[in-house]
C-alpha cells in the first residue's frame, strides 16, 4: 500500500509540473542533454568547455521535458567548476540557462 501511495504521489507531482529527481545520472540521454548544454554554451560564449560529469539532475514535465542539471565542467583546461543548466526538450533541445552553481 505504501509503495502504491508513493508511486501515486510521484506521478501526480510529475503531472502537475513538479521537479522530479533523475535517478540514473549516467543514462545516455541525460549525458546527451548535458553535453548539448556544455557545447551550446561554449559556442555562444566562444569558450572551450568540456563536460566532466553530471552531478545532479531533475526533470519537469511541461509542453516537453525540462532538465535542470548540475554539471562539472572543465574550462579552457583551467580546472573544473560546477554549473546549473536548464535545457528544454520538445522536438529539439533549447538551452534556457547556464549559471555558476550556488549551493542551496
Amino acid at each position: 500500500m505504501l509503495c502504491l501511495l508513493s508511486a501515486a504521489v510521484t506521478t501526480e507531482a510529475a503531472l502537475r509540473g513538479g521537479w522530479e529527481p533523475i535517478m540514473n545520472l549516467e543514462d545516455p540521454h541525460v549525458r546527451e542533454v548535458a553535453q548539448y548544454a556544455v557545447s551550446e554554451h561554449g559556442r555562444l560564449k566562444q569558450l572551450q568547455l568540456k563536460l566532466d560529469k553530471v552531478v545532479k539532475g531533475e526533470t519537469q514535465i511541461v509542453s516537453g521535458i525540462m532538465y535542470r542539471l548540475v554539471l562539472a565542467v572543465e574550462e579552457n583546461g583551467a580546472g573544473t567548476k560546477q554549473y546549473t543548466v536548464v535545457v528544454e526538450e520538445d522536438k529539439k533541445m533549447h538551452l534556457k540557462s547556464f549559471k555558476k552553481f550556488v549551493a542551496e
